[in-house]
């Protein structure tokens, strides 16, 4: 009878290499954020690869628009690009009281991974330090 529990919270990805891999990121943080065996729970979202996001928005071969037609900023703007990929993911959050805090990330760069782990402690810090003043 366990094997059904966890069962239950695992999922299985296919990767198709025709599909774009930001869209098919999002169907799965939907899939999860959406899930009601997380109801209870914050979200921590970590966007990757800050690096070469910011490699491709400089780059005059590619225009985000290309692949996301809805995107009206400036395609080689970090700030207007990252804004419009983090709100790709906050649209499909159903439930407006659940926290998402989100993160861009260069796993790469260590320097950036210990300010990320430290915003993330503090916020893990924080919210317990919250619910037990609520309790």
């Amino acid at each position: 009878m366990k094997r059904l529990e966890w069962l239950k919270k695992c999922f299985f990805v296919i990767v198709h290499r025709r599909t774009n891999r930001l869209e098919e990121s999002r169907n799965i943080f939907d899939t999860i954020v959406n899930n009601m065996i997380f109801g209870g729970v914050s979200i921590i979202l970590f966007l990757n690869k800050t690096d070469l996001l910011e490699k491709k928005v400089k780059s005059s071969d590619t225009n985000v628009s290309w692949y996301f037609p809805q995107f009206n900023g400036d395609s080689h703007s970090i700030k207007d690009v990252q804004s419009f990929i983090l709100n790709m993911f906050i649209s499909v959050k159903r439930d407006p009281r659940k926290s998402l805090f989100h993160h861009f990330t260069t796993a790469v760069d260590t320097e950036n991974i210990k300010v990320v782990f430290n915003a993330v402690k503090d916020t893990i810090l924080h919210r317990n330090l919250e619910s037990l003043m609520l309790q």
